[in-house]
């Protein structure tokens, strides 16, 4: 029995709803024209719930030591464009 993982999304104010994935505390979101935007979870509020997980800009700054993160973003066939 497999089940499916929830759908990861990050609100954005301009743009509405977009694919994201998160690795280790690195959140990555595919913008609609193709760049990955990378954030860090305590610049983020996460809600978890049935099958989504969404962030929101939570408008805190990233800890000084993200300065330094080395988290490479995922590959781009990573984000399920049938969820866009």
């Amino acid at each position: 029995m497999s089940s499916t993982p929830p759908r990861e999304i990050l609100v954005d104010p301009d743009l509405g709803e977009l694919p994201a994935r998160r690795v280790l505390e690195c959140v990555f979101v595919l913008r609609p024209d193709g760049p990955i935007l990378h954030h860090h979870l305590e610049e983020l509020r996460v809600e978890e719930g049935g099958e989504r997980i969404v962030y929101t800009p939570s408008g805190q700054p990233a800890a000084a030591e993200r300065a330094r993160c080395q988290i490479i973003p995922p590959r781009v066939t990573e984000f399920d464009r049938s969820q866009i």
